[in-house]
């Protein structure tokens, strides 16, 4: 059974840490967060996997991650993986009013992360293992070496551009 298809049984999914079977990705100190824990929510009406961390008490304040992965077609030999991460924000508002009754809380905004791998089905476990663990360290500062030496900087420029949004060139 694939780790989408086991949603429905899972209890949590714990984000806390990156695992990589190459290479162990840590995030820089200075900005380490923790998304929490994000209980399976099920599938929406396409099939698409959903967790959702129900801390903030609001359901329309609930970071959500969902996860879909389309097999090859006749027509196009990729697997597509499409991952989204939701992170809304409350509109702040007077806790009193004229009535004394609170007002409904409403969304502000949300931050969202939209993205899609791209799989040959040629592709090899190697290759997407390889694949997979220099994206991961594109989207850190830093990341420890192949020999767990020591915290190297990457160079990648997503960081800066998310974090202080600094432009690419």
């Amino acid at each position: 059974m694939s780790q989408i298809a086991q949603v429905k049984d899972s209890s949590i999914l714990d984000l806390n840490g990156v695992k990589t079977t190459s290479a162990t990705v840590v995030m820089d100190v200075s900005t380490a967060g923790s998304p929490g824990n994000l209980d399976p929510e099920g599938f929406t009406p396409n099939g698409i996997a959903k967790w959702v961390d129900r801390s903030s008490g609001f359901q329309i304040a609930y970071p959500s991650l969902t996860l879909s992965s389309r097999p090859p077609t006749k027509v196009s030999r990729l697997t597509r993986v499409q991952v989204k991460y939701v992170v809304p924000t409350l509109e702040i508002t007077s806790a009193a009013t004229s009535t004394g009754i609170s007002p409904a809380p409403t969304k502000a905004y949300e931050i969202t992360a939209n993205l899609e791998f791209l799989i040959p089905e040629r592709a090899t476990l190697a290759e997407r293992t390889l694949f997979y663990s220099k994206f991961v360290s594109l989207l850190f500062k830093g990341a420890l070496n192949s020999a767990n030496a020591g915290l190297v900087a990457t160079g990648s420029p997503i960081p800066d551009a998310v974090l202080i949004l600094d432009k690419p060139f």
